[in-house]
């Protein structure tokens, strides 16, 4: 079966990031009408949550990867639409939106201040600014478990490899705290969010961990027959800790802010 970005994004972590929408918006507590924008959108969990949640509310979701915009997704809610466009060159005047977010993508950008500097841009007097992003060092298990199988096999390749993903901007709350701050936000504020990761098998677990981020695939491509063979058999014996294979839970946890635009 051909499957496409957005696809291999669902079966990996979109299914984790629909849970994540319910409680981040929870935090957020945006008002329920006026504009808002998802900014890094992505196969839009938080946006559609959003469009549930405030159906009076115009929602703009925005994404660089036009490829994770399908056609049922653009069409999937009346008070919704998307855009294609750079998380740090918004294409939006200024004040355009009552409120401001994204969900796990400031450690993924080059340039994440300039980011949040342009949803402060695009974001109204009073309006709200937030975001989540994963917190990949200690909350995000299911992750955690391979990436130590790989460091102890692999040795200085898996534990470059450790270091890499984990090596994020944003570790822990002071570090968002200090980068809405800096933004020039006001009552900001900080909270750790947590979802359970629930998979039907290790077959599940093993596909979902390796569509989840493309340096751990790349890596497990790169290994030979032997190495790769002995890292998946022993990342299976740790998610199954001594039981038959079936479900497992894990929890993963996010780091979130939010902040006000000043008057």
């Amino acid at each position: 079966m051909n499957m496409t970005i957005a696809d291999t994004y669902e079966i990996a972590m979109g299914r984790w990031s629909r849970r994540l929408s319910r409680s981040f918006l929870d935090f957020v507590a945006a008002p329920s009408c006026g504009a808002l924008v998802d900014v890094g959108c992505g196969t839009g969990s938080l946006t559609l949550a959003a469009a549930t949640r405030y159906p009076k509310a115009e929602i703009v979701g925005i994404d660089l990867m036009s490829d994770y915009m399908t056609d049922a997704l653009r069409s999937s809610a009346p008070n919704v639409r998307f855009e294609t466009g750079d998380a740090s060159a918004l294409p939006f005047a200024d004040d355009s939106f009552d409120t401001a977010f994204s969900q796990l993508l400031l450690n993924d950008l080059d340039g994440p201040a300039g980011a949040v500097g342009e949803m402060v841009r695009v974001t109204r007097a009073n309006g709200r600014i937030a975001a989540t992003v994963w917190d990949r060092i200690g909350g995000l298990t299911f992750i955690r478990l391979f990436l130590d199988v790989a460091a102890l096999i692999a040795e200085g390749e898996g534990e470059e490899l450790r270091a890499r993903v984990f090596d994020v901007p944003y570790q822990n709350e002071d570090d968002l705290f200090d980068l809405w701050s800096d933004a020039g936000l006001e009552d900001v504020a900080t909270t750790t969010l947590a979802v359970r990761m629930d998979f039907i098998d290790f077959d599940d677990y093993w596909q979902s961990l390796m569509g989840a981020h493309s340096l751990i695939r790349d890596f497990f491509a790169r290994q030979p027959a032997e190495i790769a063979h002995e890292i998946q058999q022993a990342t299976m014996r740790a998610y199954l800790g001594g039981k038959p294979d079936g479900r497992r839970s894990l929890v993963a946890s996010a780091l979130a802010v939010r902040g006000m635009v000043p008057a």
